[in-house]
């Protein structure tokens, strides 16, 4: 399984004292900053070559002279270095990849690791460096090898005779590492004529080439921190012993602004301010700021090597869908469906007809730009962002069509012929009663964010193409009487706008296929809803105290594809509807949740989120999965409280509920016949929330173990009586192992019990998690065991653990079955504090 880390540098380690000589201090950690090299350029020789009688000889070779300049001082992370000679010494590692965006230090990683190498390694182990041509041929790869490694090809042109030449020769070297810098594309290794024991060491902007080279291992190499940030750019230009700890405060701060911790940014920056040596100038430096900024020719410098990224992907429209995601403030968590939202409102994703195809579509838009580190990740899986660094360049290259100002404060003014304007989270209080924007070829207007409450009568007279609108989370009270010239409009945008009390007449909106508007003060569904026939997704969900939703509408929406809302007298209509592919559905009690699931609709969906109770804090962790979510209900199993669930729901939510002991109580004897008929209805659950639910004690039997077989999360927390996760039931128990009963989890990764004052046990035997990662244990002081305690086969029972979380009292207090069990779990404790909760 391919391993994933992070570079990263612990921020304790480097604050240091402000009241010395802030030069010497900096200079000082440079040069002891956890083992961390900083690389000047200045050993950057060429190759050497070797004679072929003395191929069996020890051959080291240093880089080569780069087409790119290999950027001065990066950061060099000494434990990720010693990590990866960890991994060479495993004979099944035979490809490992370093990836990352453009300029952030792969390649002084790579160096740093060959110089390490070259310096230590014995006779008879071959060591070399190519950088990669970026649209490389296979014959031009062999010929950079073959000069790497001092072999002469003898003038063959042929590919087959020459990947066995270059086979033969470096099948003769005892060890062989080959490092391939800046590579762009996929090739195979028999091809060019490397041998399975030569191991390689790729850089690469794009995780895909290092998945497709197979490489076991995989680092992502991350921004730097400001304070690393600071102290690249200090050990590049030095000069700031005169700055007082206010002063240094705020520059540090205008410099990773600037920077964004991008190495290459940061070198810019130092060759901008080449100039200012002297204590003497900094009074002036301190008054413009000047120096602070790129000059124009290291900006374009910085711009071009990352456009690079932009250049190389592979169609126009997945070169559109990235510069849209610039029209978003620097920083800002960019939902996801939101902008798949944009991406379909502006028919960059048209060529599929279902919805949920556009989704999935859209999703692999955005995979493939993380992959290419032209997006990232956040915390929240539903949410990616951009690199400040990369949003500019991304800016640059479309600047004649689109006008930015997010997150930056302004007025509404802008005219031209923009396709796209963005004025998010802009602090916009007032738009001027006479404002009429002449734009007539803008496609797209995003307004989110602001405090503005009226919207002037005239104002979308002008943008008759307009096709996508948001104006979420603003103040408005109420819509212009212009907005019904907006007859191109495909996407609007009005959900969390707390003050929209009702909207005006959509009847002309025709083109209208998203229409979001929850979470406002709609007490009333719109009138002439029925004719926008061509709507595909309208989310009324949040809407408090919602009325009935007019019979009629429903079967009118033929194209309907996706619908949140609360389901109030309209359960007939909503089974009817065959168009729909998501639902999103409230009901006002289980006897109407249930009254649905009888009717297998849910069977015709791709994904659905059935939920009774309005106040649910527990959203589902997935996207376009199988979910039901349900708080405040009685699941007594009599009567009313009767409950039939879908027999393949993917995520379970259950949020303070009573009138159930287990797990297995819930099921309705009447859904399913025998014992294990009902077990088989959560025989696809993926992931189980069950939380300040006070009647539950013993939360499963061993019986129910084989249909849980996909379980991947697993979370009780705040349950009052629950004493046992998992009963010991001898007679209903799977197997047995020798004396010890046994119960397998085969795909459970995270397993979180909190709050859980009465929890004795998790399993009296023994629970084999053969791929759990996490195990998180808060308030649960009469847990005393774990039930992972078996030294003789221990790394087959947790083989992928990577930690335990919980407190010290807690785990002093932990007894296992024997000391060399606890020993081995040591390393992966976590000290956490119910602080932390």
């Amino acid at each position: 399984m391919t391993e994933y880390i992070l570079v990263s540098v612990d921020p304790s380690a480097v604050k240091m004292p402000l009241i010395v000589s802030i030069l010497d201090s900096i200079l000082a950690v440079v040069r002891n900053f956890h083992g961390v090299l900083w690389d000047d350029g200045r050993n950057n020789r060429g190759y050497e070559t070797v004679d072929k009688r003395s191929e069996m000889n020890s051959v080291h070779f240093q880089p080569q002279n780069k087409r790119r300049k290999v950027q001065v001082s990066l950061r060099i992370n000494s434990g990720c270095v010693d990590k990866i000679r960890g991994w060479l010494k495993d004979d099944e590692i035979t490809a490992i990849g370093i990836y990352g965006m453009g300029g952030i230090g792969k390649t002084t990683l790579a160096k740093e690791l060959h110089t390490r190498l070259t310096s230590s390694s014995a006779d008879r182990h071959a060591i070399a460096w190519v950088s990669v041509e970026l649209d490389f041929t296979v014959y031009q790869l062999q010929q950079k090898i073959a000069g790497a490694f001092g072999l002469d090809l003898e003038g063959d042109k042929d590919e087959n005779r020459r990947a066995t030449m270059l086979y033969a020769f470096l099948s003769r070297c005892d060890k062989c590492t080959l490092f391939l810098d800046d590579l762009w594309g996929e090739f195979r290794r028999e091809d060019v004529g490397i041998p399975k024991k030569c191991k390689l060491i790729v850089t690469s902007r794009l995780v895909d080439v290092c998945r497709m080279l197979h490489c076991q291992k995989v680092i992502k190499v991350e921004s730097l921190s400001e304070e690393e940030t600071w102290q690249l750019l200090h050990h590049s230009i030095g000069g700031y012993s005169v700055l007082d700890s206010k002063q240094l405060s705020y520059v540090r701060k205008l410099v990773y602004k600037e920077c964004a911790g991008l190495p290459l940014a940061v070198t810019g920056l130092a060759n901008s301010m080449e100039r200012v040596v002297h204590a003497s100038q900094w009074s002036q430096v301190l008054e413009t700021m000047d120096p602070f900024t790129m000059g124009p020719a290291q900006m374009e410098n910085v711009l071009s090597q990352l456009k690079l990224s932009y250049d190389r992907l592979y169609n126009i429209k997945l070169q559109h869908c990235f510069l849209y995601t610039a029209l978003y403030p620097k920083g800002y968590a960019i939902n996801k469906e939101e902008l798949i939202r944009l991406w379909i409102g502006e028919r960059l994703i048209d060529d599929v007809l279902s919805l949920q195809a556009q989704y999935d579509l859209g999703h692999s838009i955005i995979n493939k730009l993380l992959n290419s580190c032209l997006l990232e990740a956040c915390q929240h899986k539903g949410s990616i962002k951009m690199h400040g660094l990369v949003r500019r360049m991304a800016l640059s290259v479309s600047r004649d069509r689109f006008m930015v100002k997010a997150g930056v404060p302004s007025g509404l003014e802008f005219c031209g012929n923009f396709h796209a304007v963005s004025l998010i989270n802009s602090s916009i209080s007032l738009i001027p009663l006479s404002t009429s924007l002449n734009c007539t070829n803008l496609s797209t207007l995003l307004l989110q964010h602001n405090p503005f409450e009226v919207i002037p009568e005239s104002f979308f007279s002008n943008m008759r193409g307009l096709r996508v609108l948001s104006l979420s989370d603003t103040c408005i009270i109420r819509l212009p009487s212009s907005f019904s010239a907006l007859q191109e409009l495909q996407v609007l945008d009005l959900s969390c706008c707390q003050k929209l009390q009702q909207v005006p007449l959509l009847s002309k909106l025709h083109k209208l296929e998203f229409l979001d508007l929850s979470r406002t003060a709609i007490e009333q569904f719109p009138s002439s809803l029925e004719m926008l026939k061509r709507l595909k997704e309208l989310n009324l969900s949040s809407i408090p105290e919602p009325n009935y939703l007019p019979k009629g509408i429903l079967p009118v929406l033929s194209r309907l594809k996706r619908l949140s809302c609360h389901v109030k007298g309209i359960i007939q209509e909503l089974q009817n509807l065959t168009s729909l592919e998501i639902l999103d559905a409230t009901f006002g009690n289980l006897f109407d949740l249930s009254s649905y699931v009888r009717s297998l609709h849910w069977s015709t969906l791709e994904c659905f989120h059935l939920q009774v109770g309005r106040q649910l804090s527990i959203r589902p962790k997935r996207s376009y999965n199988r979910a039901v979510s349900l708080h405040g209900c009685t699941l007594s199993g009599r009567g009313q409280e009767q409950i039939v669930l879908p027999y393949d729901i993917q995520e379970l939510y259950l949020e303070n509920c009573s009138g159930f002991h287990s797990l297995s109580d819930i099921v309705n004897p009447n859904h399913a016949c025998g014992y294990i008929k009902q077990a088989e209805i959560f025989s696809s659950l993926e992931i189980c929330t069950i939380s300040r639910c006070h009647d539950v004690e013993k939360l499963l039997f061993p019986g129910w173990m084989p249909n849980l077989e996909c379980l991947v999360y697993l979370e009780v927390e705040e349950c009052a009586q629950l004493s046992e996760l998992i009963v010991d039931d001898v007679e209903d128990c799977c197997y047995y192992e020798g004396k010890r009963a046994v119960v397998k989890f085969p795909q459970l990764k995270q397993l979180v019990l909190t709050s859980l004052p009465e929890l004795k046990n998790i399993y009296k035997g023994q629970l084999v998690c053969s791929s759990l990662e996490s195990l998180t244990v808060m308030d649960c002081p009469n847990l005393k065991r774990l039930p992972f305690s078996c030294t003789d086969d221990f790394k087959e029972v947790v083989p992928a653990l990577e930690w335990i979380e919980g407190q010290q009292t807690w785990w002093d207090l932990l007894k296992l079955d024997d000391i060399k069990s606890k020993a081995l779990l040591k390393p992966s404790f976590r000290c956490r504090s119910s602080m932390d909760v």
